[in-house]
């Protein structure tokens, strides 16, 4: 389905946001047809930032697993909500002299590390500053004790995507969305989200390719993330049916994807 656009839709944009997990590939798994969709952007000239909600993996470690699928990529091309976390944290609040509890992996440390915050471990933070939650599949009781406690004397609570669930081979695993609310629930307090659907993240993206809006094409397999994060900021939005989204799910919500696709191969 294609929504007021010819089935050359793609020669209509400059750039192209494409989400990763679910769109590029499931886990280690490569989604047929997405290495090919690349590099038909690439000989079009097209511009493309791979743009990733999941804050795990370090933007040098998504760029070896990108070569890994067949798509060559450098590690500017590369946004993830742990980047973006990085950059709002750094432009939000005044770091110098402050303190950070994470609950998250390689990527959430490294980016926030590369900040002034000065970043805790064990029982020590239980006096964080701020509490800064991504997705970790080494998630703990005690993790979640230290910043529960945190939270109740404080600090401030940053979650960097909402996403509840990962598209895995075998099916959906938790996100880290399900981490934030495990967390809200318990300190009774809402954490300030900073990847998609925040139109934070996808200006940052737009600044990064170096496009407009309405010149820009978001591409995704979450309705909730994608989809709304490209409408909130102006871009049009394709979703494609290789993650979680099901042409079922499209029913009543809103906004609708300007574009839906069985696998990427068809926007071409």
């Amino acid at each position: 389905m294609l929504k007021g656009r010819s089935a050359s839709a793609v020669e209509g944009y400059d750039a192209f946001l494409m989400d990763l997990d679910g769109v590029v590939y499931l886990d280690r798994q490569p989604v047929p047809g997405a290495a090919e969709f690349v590099a038909g952007l690439r000989r079009m000239g097209k511009r493309v930032l791979f743009m990733t909600n999941n804050s795990k993996y370090t933007r040098s470690e998504y760029r070896d697993k990108l070569s890994e699928v067949g798509i060559s990529a450098e590690e500017h091309e590369i946004l993830t909500s742990a980047a973006a976390t990085a950059e709002f944290l750094q432009e939000n609040y005044d770091l110098e002299g402050k303190t950070a509890f994470l609950i998250g992996g390689r990527g959430l440390w490294e980016e926030v590390g590369n900040t002034a915050l000065r970043l805790l471990k064990g029982e020590e933070g239980k006096g964080a500053d701020f509490v800064i939650v991504g997705w970790d599949t080494e998630l703990t009781y005690q993790k979640l004790r230290i910043a529960c406690l945190a939270l109740h004397h404080g600090a401030v609570f940053i979650g960097t995507n909402p996403d509840a669930t990962f598209p895995s081979p075998e099916g959906l695993w938790p996100g880290a969305g399900s981490i934030i609310a495990a967390l809200e629930r318990a300190a009774g307090r809402e954490a300030l989200v900073v990847g998609k659907p925040n139109p934070y993240m996808m200006q940052t993206a737009l600044h990064l390719v170096g496009a407009i809006a309405d010149r820009t094409l978001v591409i995704g397999d979450r309705l909730e993330t994608d989809i709304l994060g490209g409408w909130r900021a102006g871009m049009d939005t394709c979703l494609v049916l290789t993650g979680v989204a099901r042409r079922e799910d499209l029913e009543g919500f809103h906004p609708q994807p300007d574009l839906v696709v069985e696998n990427l191969l068809e926007l071409l």
